[in-house]
């Protein structure tokens, strides 16, 4: 008698799509690319998109890039937090088919006109809402006694569903400032800054001996109350000052009160440890431009604050959180070697590139846009070329 050991065999697909991490990862990678390098097309005029550029620019990059980097982290995290089981296949999957489908009509129908892009930010929308109640339900569901940083992330997540219904009405409304505030600050700031302040300090605490975690208990609740203060000023065309002074200095101190140990820990982790003082520097900018308006000599920043917080913020923990998981979930160690850190490198040099070029438009402004769109495509690409290959791997 002979006996055989049968040993299944997948798929890269099957591979890609096995967790939501990777499947997600992936699809924003892609977008990424995708919709940044049209957008520098249509900078350079070579191609001509009928809507225009403010809501190309800030829809796709919230909800079609970075959604997708939160779903990929946070469906692979909510369990553990919650001390749940995980996600299954048939519960995300809609989710990415909804999302990734939507995309490429949304890129499609840019080229007809803004009422078109109803039909695709709505099938975006809805595969946003299973997201959002996937998450919610295992919110619901968790006999875990310390929900709190969960709860702000849901709320983060509200936010986002309200920010896509103004980005539909601001098709017939004037109504761009309000679901760009809302979109933006409560909905990817927050976020971003809620997994911050609960995953920075304690992976400190678990990589550098002697380091004690140092949180307020109420940061959060603060946080999103100055974030609001500043969305309602901005949409009814006020001086924002006193949100911008008081966002600045919540968030400095807080950050002091961390004492998050750069010199002590790996590449890992003090990249995203020197990614957070971004945020500073973006408030800081703001505070700038107010105060300066309020004395009647406004200082013109452009749009640098908000690319501050985009690319030097949200870009690197993006990549620097990405890659710990792509690298923690396949089996390897996270750690970031010379290469990793050289592309934490030229994400800093875009945030200042693209922080010049809103100081100073009068000195090549779109040539430094066409530089910074350059830099996020060499970026993912060289992101993708060193750890895309391992979402595919069994």
């Amino acid at each position: 008698m002979i006996f055989t050991t049968h040993i299944s065999s997948t798929t890269p697909f099957q591979n890609l799509k096995a967790h939501p991490h990777r499947i997600f990862f992936f699809a924003g990678i892609v977008q990424s690319i995708l919709f940044i390098a049209l957008l520098g097309l249509n900078y350079g005029g070579l191609l001509h998109v009928e809507i225009a550029l403010k809501l190309y620019h800030a829809y796709t990059l919230i909800f079609i890039v970075f959604t997708q980097f939160f779903a990929g982290f946070l469906l692979t995290t909510f369990p553990r937090y919650l001390s749940m089981p995980p996600v299954s296949q048939k519960e995300y999957l809609p989710i990415v088919w909804l999302i990734n489908g939507s995309a490429f009509l949304f890129l499609g129908l840019s080229f007809v006109s803004e009422i078109a892009l109803l039909a695709p930010i709505g099938i975006i929308l809805i595969g946003y809402l299973k997201l959002f109640l996937l998450l919610l339900d295992m919110q619901t569901k968790s006999r875990v006694t310390h929900k709190k940083d969960t709860t702000w992330m849901l709320v983060g997540f509200a936010s986002g569903v309200a920010g896509q219904l103004l980005f539909m009405m601001d098709i017939f409304l004037p109504l761009y400032a309000a679901a760009l505030g809302v979109s933006f600050y409560l909905y990817t700031f927050f976020i971003v800054m809620s997994v911050s302040q609960k995953m920075m300090p304690f992976f400190a605490s678990n990589a550098v001996l002697g380091y004690t975690i140092h949180k307020s208990p109420h940061f959060l609740s603060v946080l999103f109350l100055g974030l609001l203060s500043k969305v309602f000023l901005e949409t009814l065309e006020f001086n924002a000052f006193v949100a911008d002074a008081f966002l600045f200095g919540v968030i400095t101190y807080e950050l002091i009160k961390w004492d998050l140990p750069f010199s002590k820990a790996p590449a890992i982790l003090w990249v995203l440890f020197l990614s957070i003082w971004w945020v500073p520097v973006g408030f800081g900018l703001f505070v700038i431009q107010d105060f300066s308006a309020l004395l009647g000599a406004p200082i013109y920043v452009e749009k640098s604050p908000l690319h501050t917080l985009a690319l030097g913020y949200f870009t690197t923990v993006l990549i620097g959180f990405g890659t710990r998981v792509i690298l923690g979930h396949s089996g390897r160690i996270p750690k970031a070697d010379t290469y990793a850190i050289f592309l934490f490198g030229l994400i800093q040099v875009m945030t200042l590139l693209r922080i010049m070029a809103g100081l100073f438009p009068a000195y090549g402004y779109f040539h430094a846009i066409l530089s910074v769109a350059g830099l996020w495509l060499i970026i993912f690409g060289l992101w993708a070329k060193r750890y895309i290959a391992i979402l595919f791997e069994k």
